[in-house]
């Protein structure tokens, strides 16, 4: 009985401890997640407050002269009909759905005018690529989230797959104006459906579900094996076999090579041992310092930044930045103006007193998002 009682107080102490580390190793996760969640809205600079325009290009991925004619459209806009649009491009989500983060970005800045709320947003996620319109409370009688889709599908979706952003941008800007304007737009019938992978939306809700309760090893293995589920070949109904890391590289193009390597985006390879048919998908990884590269088009741009002029609260700042990909030649330097260091926000009553919003959203209008809108992947 003696020895049957040394032997399980170990076991206990072992067990305990186990759990202690799983514990940990749990909490470290949530934390993780939560500051990769929170990271892309705080890092977002607002335009109106940064240079006085409307679009914020963080990856880069438009042209001078697109930006140029997009700000002087929806200023064009604000001027003649009072309405405000933010054009919003950024890298990556991490982790948060597309409809989460145009809402909350939406709330933050105010977009749109505040006793009216007719403000716009279209977000656009490049790495991602999923695209939402947002659509302020005064707006959703105006173009209603069912035509919101239709003007994506019709004027954005075509020219994003194949890879015209500047003009896909410029186009359903212009439409979306238009709508809202109560002109005329030229439509698709309803019946043309753009098709749309639900995996993103749901590894979403599913991050979302593992970050409010405590996190296990064995949940992070269940959903990386939920994604990597057999998959039947579309032409003969027969499951099909995903190859290996070494094997998959004969069926990969050089750059999706280059971005495995890196660690940026993982490529699973599906193959049929029955008909031979193949196909690829793509999953980007949530942890990486990686963005699109605006020539090769590839997650294989990096970027360093170097202070050269600290910002203050009375002053701008500048920093060197220095952009290069890991597959192509593309190297970019340029310097980037450090806005200024915002002093403590006014309580909120003083900011209603005054008539604008917290927190920097003073430069839009203080409108509120009507929760309405679409969204599209390509």
């Amino acid at each position: 009985m003696t020895t049957e009682r040394t032997t399980q107080r170990p076991q206990r102490s072992l067990r305990k401890r186990i759990f202690s580390v799983i514990s940990a190793i749990s909490a470290l996760i949530v934390l993780l997640i939560a500051a990769v969640v929170a990271e892309p809205l705080t890092s977002i600079p607002n335009p109106r407050t940064r240079d006085g325009t409307w679009v914020t290009d963080m990856p880069g991925m438009l042209r001078v002269d697109t930006i140029a004619r997009l700000n002087s459209t929806i200023g064009e806009f604000e001027r003649t009909n009072g309405g405000e649009m933010a054009i919003v491009v950024i890298r990556s989500l991490d982790g948060l759905s597309i409809e989460e983060t145009a809402v909350k970005l939406f709330e933050l800045w105010g977009i749109g005018k505040k006793s009216r709320d007719n403000g716009l947003l279209l977000l656009w996620s490049t790495g991602d690529r999923r695209v939402r319109v947002e659509v302020g409370y005064g707006l959703e009688a105006v173009p209603p989230d069912g035509k919101v889709g239709r003007i994506l599908d019709a004027y954005v979706m075509p020219k994003f797959r194949s890879r015209q952003f500047d003009e896909g941008l410029l186009a359903g800007v212009d439409a979306l104006l238009s709508a809202a304007r109560h002109e005329q737009v030229e439509l698709p019938s309803p019946r043309d459906r753009a098709y749309e992978s639900r995996s993103t939306g749901i590894i979403a809700v599913v991050i979302g579900l593992l970050a409010a309760i405590p996190i296990s090893v064995g949940s992070i293995v269940a959903l990386i094996t939920w994604r990597r589920r057999r998959h039947r070949c579309p032409v003969c109904q027969t499951l099909m076999t995903r190859l290996s890391e070494a094997d998959d590289d004969a069926l990969l193009e050089q750059g999706q090579r280059a971005e495995e390597r890196i660690g940026s985006v993982d490529y699973d390879v599906w193959k049929c041992g029955a008909c031979g048919h193949h196909f690829t998908l793509r999953h980007a990884k949530w942890f990486s310092s990686y963005a699109q590269c605006p020539q090769c088009r590839n997650r294989t741009k990096s970027s360093t930044r170097e202070v050269v002029l600290p910002a203050s609260t009375s002053s701008t700042g500048s920093a060197r930045v220095v952009e290069t990909c890991a597959f192509c030649t593309f190297r970019r330097e340029y310097t980037k103006v450090l806005p200024l260091i915002q002093s403590i926000a006014p309580s909120s009553s003083d900011s209603s007193s005054s008539g604008s919003s917290p927190s920097g959203s003073a430069s839009f209008g203080g409108g509120e998002s009507g929760g309405g809108g679409a969204s599209r992947g390509y």
